[in-house]
C-alpha cells in the first residue's frame, strides 16, 4: 500500500488492515516461504536441531497450513522427545531463543522475537482425560532435524486434544486431502485408538458434508 491510498484510508481501517497483515504472517511463511518473524524462528529451530542432533516436529496450527488449511496461528507448537527436552532448553539461548516458562512437566514455552514456541513432550497428554499420551518426534515421521510431522500423526494429536478448534482444523485439512491419504490417517489411528477412530470417522463425514453443502452454493475454496 502506498503512502497516498495510506492516507485516504481511516486510522482504524488501517490498523485493522495491519492486524491482518501480521495474523497471516505465519500462513505466508510456511507457503510462499517468506522472509518474517515465523520464517525467522523456523530457521533457528532448523540450526538447533540440526546442530544439536535434536529431532523436532512442528505440529499445531502450522501444521494445519502445511497440510492444505491456511489457519493464521500465532505461535509454533513443537514435539520434541522426553531425552531431549533438558538439551533443548539449554542450547536454545545460543540459537536466539528465550525460556519464557520451564514446566516441570516438559510443557515448555520460548519465545523467538515475537513468536512464542510451546513445546509438546512426548509422554504428556495432550488433555488430562485422553487415553493416550503425546508420541516421540520419530513415531511422528520426523527422524532428524525440524520437520512437519506426517498427515496420521498430526491429526492424532489434533483428535487427542479434545478442542473444538483442533477438530476443526482436522474438519478443514480433510478437505483438502484425497482418500488415500486420509485411508492412511485413518488406519493409523487403529492402531493408536479406538476413540480417536470414532471422532475420525465422524469428522470424516463433517467434511463430506461441508464439502457437498460448499458444492451446492458454489462457495470458493478456501
Amino acid at each position: 500500500m502506498n503512502e497516498q491510498n495510506q492516507t485516504l484510508l481511516p486510522k482504524e481501517v488501517f490498523d485493522s488492515l495491519a492486524i491482518l497483515n501480521r495474523g497471516s504472517e505465519s500462513v505466508r511463511a510456511v507457503l510462499m516461504a517468506e522472509d518474517n518473524r515465523f520464517s525467522r524462528a523456523l530457521e533457528d529451530l532448523q540450526r538447533l536441531a540440526i546442530n544439536e542432533k535434536i529431532p523436532i516436529a512442528i505440529v499445531g496450527g502450522l501444521g494445519a497450513i502445511r497440510y492444505g488449511y491456511p489457519a493464521a496461528t500465532q505461535d509454533i507448537d513443537i514435539a520434541v522427545s522426553q531425552n531431549q527436552l533438558a538439551k533443548l532448553i539449554l542450547s536454545a539461548p545460543r540459537y536466539g531463543f528465550k525460556i519464557l516458562w520451564e514446566s516441570l512437566s516438559g510443557w515448555h514455552t520460548l519465545t523467538h522475537g515475537e513468536v512464542e514456541i510451546n513445546i509438546v513432550p512426548e509422554g504428556g497428554k495432550a488433555r488430562k482425560t485422553a487415553p493416550t499420551c503425546i508420541p516421540s518426534p520419530q513415531i511422528l515421521g520426523v527422524q532428524q532435524g525440524l520437520d512437519y510431522a506426517l498427515l496420521p500423526g498430526w491429526m492424532e494429536l489434533k483428535i487427542s486434544s479434545g478442542r473444538q478448534k483442533d477438530r476443526a482444523h482436522v474438519v478443514e485439512v480433510m478437505k483438502k486431502t484425497d482418500e488415500n491419504a486420509l485411508n492412511m490417517a485413518r488406519n493409523h489411528l487403529v492402531s493408536v485408538h479406538q476413540n480417536y477412530v470414532q471422532i475420525f470417522d465422524q469428522l470424516y463425514e463433517d467434511a463430506k458434508a461441508e464439502i457437498d453443502q460448499e458444492n451446492e452454493r458454489g462457495t470458493p475454496p478456501v
